[in-house]
């Protein structure tokens, strides 16, 4: 990649998903594509089987809400996965993983101090807004029903 390549921006579509339920979590997913409205399917289901893997691992202890957000992004040269999930009221943990175009399945966890580019951080401030609106500044308490249907689709 040039370095003219490198800081040209173009827009990219993000999409919300739908939630994946299981072992007493609640995922949001979400889609983020260079190269199409969404990323492959065979990308989505790796990003959600990682997000599964990874959240199942943690448990659901008291800090834990059990829910949280996983972000599909594919390039033209890989596929990336955050895993999102929140812990005690304000405080959300990440874990990031790369692959291959070639082998969207095999995973390897991302250990550098980036935290995601201006696309993926776009979902995070979304996903932020969205806790802070129905979890921690709600007047009626929290509404974690209210914050898992709430997500986002659009072009940024």
């Amino acid at each position: 990649m040039s370095a003219a390549d490198e800081n040209s921006y173009q827009p990219r579509p993000i999409r919300f998903l739908g939630i994946e339920a299981v072992a007493g979590w609640r995922i949001k997913c979400y889609g983020i594509s260079d190269r199409a409205r969404q990323p492959d399917g065979e990308v989505i289901d790796a990003a959600v089987t990682q997000a599964v893997s990874v959240v199942s691992a943690t448990g659901t202890d008291s800090g834990v809400h059990g829910v949280g957000f996983v972000v599909a992004h594919e390039t033209a040269e890989h596929c990336l996965t955050q895993v999102h999930w929140w812990e005690r009221s304000a405080t959300l943990v990440q874990r990031r993983f790369s692959s291959t175009r070639d082998s969207a399945h095999t995973f390897r966890e991302v250990r550098s101090q980036t935290m995601g580019s201006v696309w993926d951080l776009a979902v995070v401030s979304y996903e932020r807004g969205a806790w802070v609106r129905h979890v921690l500044a709600n007047s009626t308490g929290p509404d974690l029903a209210a914050y898992l249907d709430d997500g986002f689709s659009g072009l940024v």
